[in-house]
């Protein structure tokens, strides 16, 4: 018990330094980004046209649906989140959910490990690279699916979400594994 809670710990903040290289050092994935001409008349535009923190699809679900047919046909379509007021660049709460959020998955990977029984260094590593696989085509190519999320963003979401399973599996299997006298005793 003892080294899988070591094994947890370790993971944990490996996980939250590759997010931070990933997505803070790192600048490839915002190459998929496009730029406003004028960021500041961008944002003037979002709060007349936005008027509150949130999600909008536009054309909005709202329209008659002749009218949203209409203008769906004509585009531009768009997928806009909105969060009005400010905030540091790189808000320390969200850096502290960040990290909570990692805590949170590498627990449940634990529990899902436990689960399935996973005992030797390849159980984890073959469990998490299925489970990171079902995820990823699920959420992220689901996302660029349902949502029209573009492609060009949403693969180095699915890179990362992918590594971010096979990094965890491999190095909980490290902790977790268990020495194959022990896992023999287990099973009878």
């Amino acid at each position: 018990m003892q080294k899988t809670i070591i094994g947890i710990i370790v993971t944990t903040l490996l996980l939250y330094i590759w997010g931070f290289v990933y997505w803070g050092v790192s600048t490839l994935p915002y190459s998929a980004w496009q730029q406003t001409p004028d960021d500041e008349a961008a944002q003037e535009m979002l709060i007349e046209h936005f008027p509150e923190s949130g999600t909008y699809f536009i054309p909005g679900m709202n329209n008659d649906p002749d009218i949203r047919a209409a203008l769906y046909a004509n585009g531009p379509t768009g997928f806009v989140h909105i969060r009005h007021g400010g905030s540091a660049e790189t808000d320390p709460t969200t850096m502290i959910a960040g990290f909570l959020l990692n805590l949170a998955v590498v627990i449940l990977l634990v529990a899902f490990f436990k689960a399935a029984g996973a005992r030797e260094f390849r159980d984890f590593a073959r469990l998490s690279l299925a489970a990171g696989a079902v995820a990823v085509v699920a959420i992220d190519v689901g996302d660029m699916i349902w949502w029209q999320i573009p492609v060009e963003w949403k693969i180095w979401q699915l890179v990362y979400d992918f590594s971010l399973w096979l990094i965890a599996g491999h190095l909980l299997g490290i902790f977790m594994k268990q020495p194959p006298l022990a896992a023999e005793n287990q099973s009878s």
